[in-house]
């Protein structure tokens, strides 16, 4: 056998072989962390991932529920805030690892403008099986318009991690 590395022939790994070392990387990875991309590690991995959606105020999904209201009477000119929720479902909890944000619409509605065009973590509450950030923002004139963003999520099972970013809106009347 030769040593030198432009002689050697490589053989391919078998499907066995394969499946043998990305099992024991997940048995390695066995808890919900924010650098856990979309994956499957087990039986819930006939759960589908929500494909994203735009411009909806809410999204049902089998694992989650999510969406964006008002929550309550807007004027003109003045700070107001929509809420976004989020609630997961049956075997499924917030990722508490995961830094949850929502950032607003790069093309805002003509005439609203966001104190915080970012909102983290921190700037909500989370608990393990629901959320809710409260998105502030100031309509410059009466009438129908819209606040929009997208939430970066993710919720996890024993078996299941899914990282999810959605596309919300709220048609938000202003006095």
């Amino acid at each position: 056998m030769s040593t030198d590395p432009s002689t050697r022939t490589r053989r391919p790994l078998s499907v066995a072989t394969c499946a043998i070392a990305l099992s024991g990387l997940a048995v390695l990875g066995s808890g919900c962390s924010q650098s856990e991309a979309a994956t499957s590690r087990g039986p819930a991995a006939d759960v589908p991932a929500a494909k994203p959606q735009g411009g909806k105020s809410k999204v049902e999904d089998a694992v989650y529920t999510l969406e964006m209201k008002p929550t309550g009477t807007y004027k003109a000119g003045q700070e107001g805030v929509v809420e976004v929720s989020l609630l997961s479902k049956g075997e499924y909890h917030i990722n508490d690892k995961y830094p949850i944000k929502f950032k607003v619409a790069a093309a805002a509605a003509e005439g609203v403008s966001y104190p915080k065009p970012l909102l983290k973590r921190e700037d909500g509450v989370f608990e393990e099986n629901k959320g809710v950030l409260k998105v502030p923002f100031v309509a410059a004139k009466k009438g129908k318009t819209k606040v929009a963003g997208v939430l970066s999520f993710s919720i996890c099972s024993a078996a299941n991690c899914l990282m999810q970013k959605q596309e919300l809106e709220a048609v938000i009347d202003v006095q």
